[in-house]
């Protein structure tokens, strides 16, 4: 008999959770990775996103070929691809590791039903989580609003250990004659191939995150939490692609930082520490996504999903555009629109930013945010927009609002990440480096930096905006609770 694997979110095979349960049956397989137009064509998904997913699919054929065995390629609807390859491979079995966004949980349902119904066996598998949702529970049988609780139970409970690799595998004898497509490349599709070293396909699959997580742990993870919050400098893990993606799994990281800290020392253990509740994150977000679908499009708070942002097209055009005259702002979009990749700090800092000081939507943000990002993970990138724009689970009150300002003086004291990414700002003096309008303008006109000729001056003042911010977000809850009483 056969089996279909269906790869989505898990382009590897090491430590693969429905790869190693097909494998245990003893059958032949058919590895399947199904291209959906949703994701490929769509306008949602940057060029430098969809190159970087594509070229994880070219490496996870590459490895499947090194093993004996055949990626087969398809277009189409999933449901529809995988209908004629059970036709075409006579299989019974299939097997797939679970996604939890509200699609991924329709398209599987929907085949679940479609082939349970004609006699194929379906088995979802948890790979994507350490835990997954409904796993932790609060003792009403709710699930955890708020982090900290969810945290502490997610550290009490075991934890699944990697699965072995199959290196060898046996794969179904006439897998040689099913029509297939090599990986295509995004121009294929229309799109414009990202060029320069960093964008070579083989830095986005296995061997390459496997390597990296190794770099990290050796080199990075024991002075972790030190280091984290300063773009300037390489201090976090760079894995989020990978895990993004499923080049390397999350039981991997897992028990590799753990394996650390059980050698851990002194502030070395609450660097690993700090690194784990990242991991914990990541956990919390996929459960806030499943328990609350709305979340993608509406307010986690209600009280706050009629707040009467301003929306100014041309303000957020300069976010966009890396021109809003906040140093520390616009290096960060500058590096997420070069690179597909944003430091997390300044995730939180260019979110705030646009929500409490542009005063545009957080939904404007997170859209551009899932176009531009290589590691796009929605239940990720809807919270953490949700919580910088205080609409979320978060149970601080909305008046926390960064100042860009200080916030690039803390984070960026030396100017080293602002100057890499606006290059204009080199010679400005350190004093000045965040807020280069306060400079004379003769020590403008010597560093090469007059404002509004070489960069811009501020879109908006700081201080103004935060009051008004602070009105708005107050008279939409003062609204929700009339409507409410």
């Amino acid at each position: 008999m056969t089996a279909i694997v269906w790869f989505r979110r898990d382009l590897r095979l090491h430590d693969h959770a429905a790869l190693h349960k097909a494998v245990q049956t003893g059958e032949d397989i058919v590895p399947v990775c199904i291209l959906e137009d949703r994701f490929c064509r769509s306008e949602t998904v940057g060029d430098r996103r969809l190159h970087a997913f594509l070229s994880a699919v070219g490496a996870l054929e590459t490895n499947l070929e090194h093993a004996g065995s055949r990626l087969i390629i398809r277009h189409g609807e999933s449901l529809q691809v995988l209908e004629q390859l059970i036709q075409e491979t006579g299989a019974d079995k299939l097997f797939y590791n679970r996604d939890y966004s509200p699609f991924a949980r329709s398209r599987d349902e929907q085949v679940e039903m479609a082939f349970c119904s004609k006699g194929v066996f379906v088995q979802g598998c948890k790979d994507l989580v350490l835990h997954e949702p409904g796993e932790i529970m609060n003792k009403q049988g709710k699930e955890y609003a708020v982090f900290t609780p969810f945290r502490r139970v997610w550290q009490t409970l075991p934890k699944d250990r990697p699965f072995p690799i199959a290196e060898k595998f046996p794969t179904w004898d006439g897998i040689t004659d099913l029509l297939s497509e090599k990986a295509p490349v995004v121009e294929q599709f229309g799109r414009e191939k990202p060029l320069g070293e960093q964008w070579k396909p083989s830095l986005f699959g296995e061997e390459a995150a496997r390597q990296r997580l190794k770099q990290f742990i050796e080199e990075d993870l024991y002075r972790y939490k030190e280091k984290r919050d300063f773009p300037g400098v390489e201090g976090t893990s760079r894995l989020s692609f990978a895990l993004q993606a499923g080049t390397l799994s999350i039981r991997t990281v897992y028990h590799a930082a753990a394996e650390a800290l059980l050698e851990a020392r002194g502030d070395e253990v609450a660097s690993i520490e700090s690194f784990l509740t990242e991991l914990i994150w990541r956990e919390f977000y996929q459960q806030v996504l499943f328990f609350h679908p709305h979340t993608v499009e509406h307010a986690y708070l209600p009280q706050f999903e009629e707040v009467a942002w301003e929306n100014k097209e041309q303000l957020f055009s300069l976010w966009c555009h890396a021109q809003t005259g906040y140093p520390i702002v616009d290096a960060a979009m500058r590096q997420l629109n070069e690179t597909g990749w944003m430091h997390n700090r300044l995730r939180m800092i260019t979110a705030s930013f646009l929500t409490k000081d542009l005063l545009v939507d957080w939904r404007a943000g997170m859209a551009y945010f899932a176009k531009q990002l290589i590691d796009c993970d929605d239940a990720a990138n809807i919270g953490g927009w949700q919580w910088s724009a205080s609409t979320g689970t978060d149970p601080q009150p909305y008046f926390r609002i960064f100042n860009p300002v200080s916030q690039g003086e803390k984070f960026d004291p030396d100017g080293a990440f602002v100057k890499k990414y606006l290059p204009v700002l080199q010679h400005v003096p350190l004093q000045y480096i965040h807020k280069p309008w306060e400079m004379p303008l003769h020590l403008q006109e010597q560093t090469g930096c007059v404002i509004g000729l070489d960069y811009p001056p501020p879109c908006v003042d700081h201080a103004q905006r935060r009051k008004l911010a602070l009105s708005l977000f107050q008279e939409a809850r003062d609204r929700h609770l009339t409507k409410t009483e």
